[in-house]
Formats: structure tokens, C-alpha cells, sequence
């Protein structure tokens, strides 16, 4: 990417489940959901595909369960690639709910750092 644009931040969280992908969809759901970048268009000569997503989970557990493309599809435009580390949270939800699939009580916090432009 020769020049970060835009820099938006989230967290998601899977309360029971424990699904990595789940607050990972949600971290990033949550950073970019809100925002509107017209101005992208014209920094790509309308073409949205040349448009460079950079996307950084830190994930706290389960690294190698993490859907990549599941994360990928809540991008509407652009070149994602994906830059993943150990981070986020695990944190005690108090409850073990088996008809929530739950494996633990824990509940998964990822934290996601979207870097977008040309």
C-alpha cells in the first residue's frame, strides 16, 4: 500500500461459542460499518477493486480456526489482505450454555485495526 488513507478501529466479541471467526467478523463489522469513503473512488479512477484493504486481527485464541475468507466477505470492495497476531481478550462469561455450543465459559474478544487506501 503506497498511502494509508483512512484507519478505523473495532472489537467483536462471540460471547458463547467460542468462535474466533464470529468476533472477528464482528470486530471488523464493527470498525468499518459506520464510515463512508466517497473519495476513494476517485483516488482508484473509479475502480474499487484496486482499492488496498489491510486488515490486523489480534485474536486470543483458536488462531487456527479463523475463517479468513468468512472475515473477507464483509469487505464490499477492495484488495484485503490480513495480518493476524496474538491479542484481543479472553474473559470469563460466567455461564456454560451446551445448547450455545459453548466448549468453556470464556468469551473470545478480538480487536481489529482496518487500514484502507491506494
Amino acid at each position: 500500500m503506497k498511502q494509508v488513507m483512512f484507519v478505523e478501529l473495532g472489537m467483536g466479541a462471540d460471547l458463547h461459542g467460542q468462535d474466533v471467526t464470529k468476533a472477528a467478523v464482528r470486530a471488523v463489522r464493527n470498525a468499518i460499518e459506520r464510515n463512508s469513503m466517497p473519495g476513494m473512488r476517485t483516488l482508484v479512477d473509479g475502480d474499487t477493486s484496486r482499492m488496498q484493504v489491510r486488515v490486523h486481527l489480534a485474536v486470543p485464541a483458536d488462531a487456527d480456526r479463523l475463517d479468513l475468507e468468512a472475515v473477507r466477505a464483509v469487505f464490499p470492495y477492495g484488495q484485503v489482505s490480513f495480518n493476524v497476531v496474538s491479542g484481543g481478550m479472553l474473559a470469563p462469561s460466567g455461564i456454560f450454555l451446551a445448547d450455545k455450543n459453548d466448549r468453556n465459559e470464556m468469551i473470545y474478544i478480538v480487536n481489529a485495526a482496518v487500514e484502507v487506501g491506494v
